[in-house]
Formats: C-alpha cells, structure tokens, sequence
C-alpha cells in the first residue's frame, strides 16, 4: 500500500482542529476522530480496492530472443470489474539486457482488454529469465494506490540476430533486393538453361523479359533460369582472445556470428552448401556442409552457445578440419581480427598454405574508436601519443591485409553496424564471377 498525495492532505485538515485542543477540547477531539477515521478509510479503501478490481495480465514474449537488436515484449492485460483501472505495469526483464522503459501507464475501462509493448536489446546469447510482474493500480477514494505481484516467470533465449533473416527474407520473397541492402547479382533466373516462366516483379531484369509470353498474356512475364552449380561455403569463425574486445555494444564475435548467420541463409536459399568451424585454442564446433533450408536451424544451434575465450586462435586445426570437411574447393570465410604482429604472421602463414585449394575470404573489423583517436587533433602530448600508437597500429593492420591480399586471400574489412550487408554482398560478387 503507498498512499497518494490526497492523503496527507487530508490528514493535514485536522491539524489546525488538534492544535486548538488548549483552548476547546471537542474540537481536539474532532481533529484525532479525522485522523483516525482518514487512517480507517486509508486501509478499508486499498484492501476494497484490490479485491474488487479484478484483473488478469500476462506476458506474450518470443522464446528466442534475437542479439543485440530491439525485441518486442508484449503485455496483455483484462479487466474483469466493473470499475476502470488506471494501472502502472511493470516487467523484470533479464540483467543485462537494454530497457528504456519499463513501467508502463494503462487505462482500462469496464471489462476492457488491451495489449501494451515495450523493447528490449539482448547483449548476450545463452539462456535468460524473465522476472514476474508488478502492477500498481489506485483505490476507489484515490487515497492510495494498491500492488500485487504477479507470478510470470519464464525462461527466454538469445540467439543470434534471427530478427534479420527474417527482414532479408520478406525482402527476397517480394524481389527488393535494394530495400534489403543487396546488390544485383546473379541469381535464380541468370543462369544459362531455360526452366519456366513467371511473372515480372520488381527488380527483374528486362533482359529477361520473354515479349513472346507478354504479347500473348497481355501483362509481362520473364524468363527462369536454372541455377548455377551449387558451391561449398565454409565458415570459419575465431572465437579466440582477439574476438573477445567489444564493438558498438557487442563482442566482435557475436557480430561475427551474426553475419555468418545471415551469409548461411543466403548462400543455403541459393542452392550452396554451408559449413561451420567455430575455434579457439582448438576446434570448438563443427557442422559438416550440407544444402537446405533445414540445414540453417544447425547452423543456428551451433552458434548459440559459442563464447570468445581469452586463448590465442589455433589457425592451423581449424584448417586441417576444412580440409578434411571440404574436400572439393570452397569458398573458406574466415572471422579473425588482427591486433598485432605475430598474430597477423601466423594467419598469414596458414591462409597462404589454404590458398588455391580454397579460397580464402577474411572478414575483418574496422575499430571505430582506433580509427577516430588516429585522426583526432593533439592538444596535449598524451593526445599525441595515443594518435601516433592508433597509427601505427592502423599501419600495421594494413601491412597484413596486403600481404593476405598478395597471397591470394580477398579481404573484407567493414565496421561492425555493417558486416553483415557487405559479407552477402561480397559473396554474391564472388559467386557471379564463378571464382568458388
């Protein structure tokens, strides 16, 4: 029970009465009759309150939350009194995760039911639990507001961004592939033997228009082609010290993980196989390449509970497993970063020996804050200090690109917000000039 501002106004009323027992005592009498009778009424009302305003609330939640990006909660809520509710909800997401805002106001009329939402922003995958409910709600003489808690407690876990695929794949079902951040590139209808025609959407290619077919059915259709020869993609994902060092809120290897994630849904949809390798000091998972939709949810499975570990990277057995898991010539795509010398000389050493069987694609990320202290403007020798080590360091990351590119390794290097978009691209890119 918390008492609203209105009662101790109303307490405040018979202090003058009180202080004026000295003088006349039945109106001291009166002012300790208000008091005691306001204090009644304080209790009568919120307990009368709670019991006759009967509601019902639950929480509709998603059991697979998404990493790092806004996840919807919804809050379902029915009166059954014949009183309107003016509540305040309340939910106990998970330690950790990012919430703005998590008391909600509601208005509920007689009998009304509503649905009221919030967002949330995982910053960690694994399992999660989400705490009961509290609503506060104000009594019928408005002295005091009520509580009650409300068991809901439910276990919830974070995967991998799963929010994006599904954003990708309205996007590729309705052919927009600019609104989802693809570029043209060579896909099911760009092949060289006819399959069958459809009708023309969006972002076809007017090459492909069949004018017979047009002519004929009074409104366009194209041209279907068979798809390209499926190739092999393999995943290679270091989850070793240098992927432990966070980047706009998430580990580099959570976004690593999320851009492979999304890399597996595209190629799989467009007919490759897909394999994973997630290493640290040594192999941690593996998932054999093989086709299909179907085949994503391992993938995912196998993402889910990949951790970064504060051990050097072992390139040498995440190689050796691609070689035994791909034997036919794959495209190897490899989340690694580079922070230093020997690193960069060990996995330019072991890319070099995976190099013309496969072919390599290193995806890095680009450090915003290096890259910002490296162009700042020194106003003290400290600020200039630590603009000539970010230099350097920018300097010799890019050395080791070179030296990767030389051996013929292609290199992706994107900040973190735009990993995911400029891998697929990437790959597409590589797919269409036949070079895996």
């Amino acid at each position: 029970m918390i008492p609203t501002l209105l009662f101790p106004l109303a307490f405040l009323l018979a202090l003058p009465l009180v202080a004026l027992e000295g003088v006349t005592r039945p109106l001291g009498l009166a002012g300790v009759g208000w008091c005691v009778l306001l204090l009644g009424l304080l209790v009568a009302d919120n307990r009368l309150s709670l019991r006759a305003q009967r509601l019902h609330v639950e929480r509709l939640l998603e059991r697979k939350l998404s990493l790092g990006v806004d996840n919807r909660v919804q809050l379902r809520l029915e009166n059954f009194s014949r009183w309107t509710l003016r509540l305040t909800v309340k939910d106990d997401p998970p330690e950790g995760f990012l919430t703005p805002r998590r008391e909600l106001r509601v208005t509920l009329g007689p009998y009304e039911q509503t649905v009221v939402a919030y967002g949330t922003t995982p910053r960690k995958r694994g399992h999660f639990r989400f705490g009961d409910l509290h609503v506060r709600g104000q009594s019928f003489l408005a002295l005091s507001q009520w509580q009650r808690r409300i068991p809901a407690a439910v276990e919830a876990a974070v995967y991998p961004d799963i929010q994006s695929i599904a954003r990708l794949d309205l996007a590729l079902r309705a052919h927009r592939l600019e609104d989802a951040g693809l570029r043209r590139a060579r896909a099911r209808g760009s092949g060289t033997e006819f399959e069958s025609l459809r009708e023309y959407v969006r972002d076809d290619d007017h090459r492909r228009i069949d004018w017979k077919a047009t002519a004929r059915r009074g409104r366009p259709f194209t041209r279907q082609y068979e798809e390209e020869r499926s190739r092999t993609i393999m995943l290679l994902i270091d989850a070793g010290r240098m992927m432990s060092a966070e980047v706009e809120g998430l580990s580099k290897l959570d976004h690593a993980v999320n851009a492979a994630l999304m890399l597996a849904y595209v190629a799989l949809r467009r007919g490759d196989s897909v394999g994973l390798i997630v290493f640290a000091d040594s192999v941690q998972a593996i998932v054999p390449p093989r086709k299909g939709k179907a085949h994503l949810q391992r993938i995912l499975d196998a993402l889910y509970g990949v951790q970064p570990t504060l051990t050097e990277p072992n390139y040498r057995a995440a190689l050796y497993h691609l070689h035994d898991r791909a034997r036919k010539r794959s495209l190897a795509v490899l989340f690694t970063d580079l922070v230093d010398e020997q690193a960069s000389r060990r996995l330019i050493a072991h890319v070099a020996a995976a190099y013309p069987r496969h072919l390599p694609l290193l995806v890095t990320m680009s450090d915003p804050e290096i890259i910002r202290v490296s162009r700042v403007r020194p106003e003290t020798s400290e600020d200039l200090f630590e603009r000539a080590v970010a230099s350097s360091v920018l300097a010799d990351r890019e050395r080791a690109l070179g030296v990767l590119r030389g051996s013929g390794a292609v290199v992706l290097e994107a900040s973190a917000g735009e990993l995911s978009m400029a891998l697929v691209n990437r790959y597409l890119e590589l797919k269409e000039r036949l070079q895996v």
